[in-house]
């Protein structure tokens, strides 16, 4: 009998353990629920605060104090906010989502809600998972909940009593779901930082709104690298420093290089061959130096006297005996040819004057000379003048040309007879 009793004794012992280990169980898993919802909740809340922040502009501008705007999960993972595998669900199956109220012109309130899944039944748990959220953490309680005739679903409640909201302008999710309160947020909050990523919409946040330096407390200065392209309305490189770049492309600015070598300031230009030239101020004088530094191949001066050390060519823009706008230009014949001309009295004419020489011969009676090629404008001419002759009975000597070019010199007495010995000297001209 004594057996018997004991053995049960033994059967009502391990019954007792059996149910204290089923108790211990669930409320380990109640724990781990509250832990992965709570913790859910906090990833959420930091990245619906980043988004209305970079997006507040936007938001603003649909945003008013009745209507709120919703932004998704869905929308939170598609512009960078959440991972892509994060839930939007939590352990509950509750979806989190967004909405922003503008109850003021340029302040915007913002709540992250869970809506929809299972209704968080455990009061205790719901209270604990609010609280672990942080101050931000809230929930949608459950009527006169825990006894506290003051708790209304109409309402969302910090843990603890941190905070109140009215949900009267927001989606009501109901009791035993989950809220935060952000902080509200000013429409121009963000213009204060530069970001060093794109922001959708704000071009703004990537521009400076003062001057940027880079020198250190400790008075080191660092680079700038990596740049595809700078704009500047001016570019200065210091006493001490150097400016390199494969090119410069200035728009209503300028580039200033201050002295670098004892002549004065100057700027080195390099061709895709290696051969520079550079443009230096000379005491006022400007100048370029060959890429040996050893010659001036072209200066101007202050009283601007230019001086070139090899040739000139002008353009061929001009046409002998056409008008042309300015005394003293000077410019090649449109031709081709090379012959140059100067503005004179307004009219085009060669340098040189009307009548340039083409060329110089000696000629006797019958001697063949060429025409000249004249330049576009001019006319072939011929001069001859008499060298030495013998004069006949007649006392008559004719000295001539015939033809139109080329022609053939004639030197003949009275009877039209040659004179044998005879030389003349031949010009042959263009004329203008």
């Amino acid at each position: 009998m004594d057996a018997i009793l004991g053995y049960m004794i033994a059967i009502a012992l391990s019954m007792l353990s059996i149910g204290q280990f089923y108790q211990w169980q669930a409320s380990g898993m109640t724990n781990v629920q509250t832990a992965a919802a709570a913790s859910q909740q906090v990833i959420y809340n930091k990245a619906a605060a980043q988004y209305v922040q970079d997006n507040a502009t936007t938001i603003a501008s649909l945003a008013t104090p009745t209507v709120p705007v919703t932004i998704t999960t869905a929308m939170l993972i598609s512009a960078g906010y959440l991972p892509n595998g994060f839930s939007v669900t939590n352990v509950f199956g509750q979806a989190w989502q967004l909405q922003v109220l503008q109850p003021t012109a340029g302040t915007l309130q913002s709540v992250v809600q869970s809506t929809g899944g299972r209704a968080i039944s455990d009061t205790i748990q719901l209270v604990q998972i609010a609280a672990q959220a942080g101050a931000q953490g809230g929930f949608v309680p459950y009527a006169g909940q825990n006894g506290d005739a003051t708790m209304s679903p109409a309402n969302a409640y910090g843990a603890y009593g941190a905070w109140k909201l009215p949900l009267t302008n927001f989606t009501n999710p109901g009791s035993g779901h989950l809220v935060s309160l952000l902080a509200f947020t000013g429409v121009s909050a963000n213009n204060s930082y530069l970001y060093r990523v794109q922001v959708p919409g704000h071009p703004e946040l990537n521009n400076m709104q003062t001057d940027l330096g880079l020198t250190d407390q400790g008075g080191t200065m660092h680079n700038v690298s990596g740049a595809q392209q700078i704009s500047a309305q001016s570019l200065q490189a210091l006493s001490s420093g150097s400016l390199a770049v494969p090119s410069i492309t200035t728009a209503n600015g300028k580039v200033i290089t201050w002295e670098q070598v004892g002549e004065g300031g100057v700027l080195g230009l390099k061709g895709t061959n290696g051969t520079s030239v550079y443009l230096e101020s000379l005491n006022g004088t400007f100048r370029l130096v060959n890429s040996a530094w050893s010659q001036t191949i072209f200066s101007v001066d202050q009283s601007g006297n230019v001086v070139a050390a090899g040739t000139q060519r002008l353009g061929n823009v001009a046409t002998p005996n056409t008008a042309c706008a300015q005394n003293g230009t000077q410019a090649g014949n449109a031709d081709g040819s090379g012959q140059q001309l100067v503005c004179l009295y307004s009219v085009w004419k060669p340098i040189g004057g009307s009548l340039q020489r083409f060329g110089y011969y000696t000629a006797q009676h019958g001697t063949g000379i060429p025409k000249p090629t004249c330049p576009a404008g001019g006319t072939p001419m011929i001069v001859v003048t008499p060298s030495n002759f013998s004069v006949d009975p007649t006392t008559v000597v004719n000295y001539g040309a015939w033809g139109t070019g080329p022609w053939t010199v004639y030197i003949m007495d009275g009877s039209n007879a040659a004179i044998g010995g005879a030389t003349a000297t031949v010009g042959v001209y263009c004329g203008y």
